[in-house]
């Protein structure tokens, strides 16, 4: 058995010079055979990877609709009816719309996933309030905050996408706009709750956002900081 004089790797009767490092093979006691068989094979065999979507989709459907048909048939058994099981088959339902369409979506993922995954949330948030939380919440507050939500979203993916390639700037980006979600999940909860819309604990809560940004901002522009950065957290 033989090992390379440079980098140490471990070498086979029929190999004249080292295949890590190129290095010329020098032992006496056991010299080049080329009839010896190789460790390697002759031949590369390419395989096509094997597109495996169709089954793991097929999976994913079959554990999600078992605990929605479990479910159902317990709430038809005792109750005669379908009732608090439309919740759990909303969930299911909605789960697999989060899951299954980002498996093959490939164009404009993340918008279309968006709108996708938007609308199960809205579909599952009429199925509570439909089964179970009966009352104006559904129109006053959820999909106002669902809307705003959106909104902000599709903003900072246009401008991360077109305008901000920094990563820091991104950061500050996504920080500078939690304020705006504050200030909106306020109005929204104030006008639910009250009828009209006081301001007061959004802003209070804002300003370290604002400042955390800024932070963010100022740091961007130090090239010894962004390079400490790349080097200790490969960012």
């Amino acid at each position: 058995m033989s090992y390379c004089v440079n980098c140490g790797v471990e070498l086979a009767p029929c190999e004249r010079v080292c295949p890590l490092c190129g290095v010329e093979v020098a032992n006496p006691r056991q010299p080049y055979d080329p009839n010896a068989p190789k460790p390697f094979p002759a031949r590369l065999d390419i395989f096509a990877p094997t597109d495996n979507r169709g089954f793991l989709s097929l999976i994913i459907t079959i554990v999600l609709s078992l605990p929605a048909a479990i479910c159902l048939a317990c709430d038809v058994a005792y109750t005669h009816g379908a009732g608090w099981s439309m919740l759990v088959i909303g969930a299911m339902a909605m789960l697999w719309v989060f899951i299954v369409p980002a498996l093959y979506i490939r164009r404009h993922a993340v918008l279309v996933l968006g709108v996708l995954d938007t609308a199960a949330l809205w579909g599952y948030l009429w199925i509570v309030e439909h089964f179970a939380a009966k009352g104006t919440w559904l129109m006053q507050l959820a999909l106002p905050l669902v809307v705003l939500v959106d909104i902000l979203f599709v903003i900072d993916y246009f401008l991360m996408t077109k305008v901000v390639f920094a990563r820091l700037k991104r950061a500050a980006l996504a920080v500078a706009t939690v304020p705006f979600f504050l200030v909106g999940l306020e109005c929204c909860l104030d006008w639910y709750l009250d009828g009209r819309i006081s301001l007061s604990w959004s802003f209070l809560v804002s300003v370290p956002c604002l400042l955390f940004a800024l932070l963010l901002l100022v740091l961007n522009r130090r090239e010894r900081f962004k390079k400490e950065m790349h080097k200790r957290l490969h960012m």
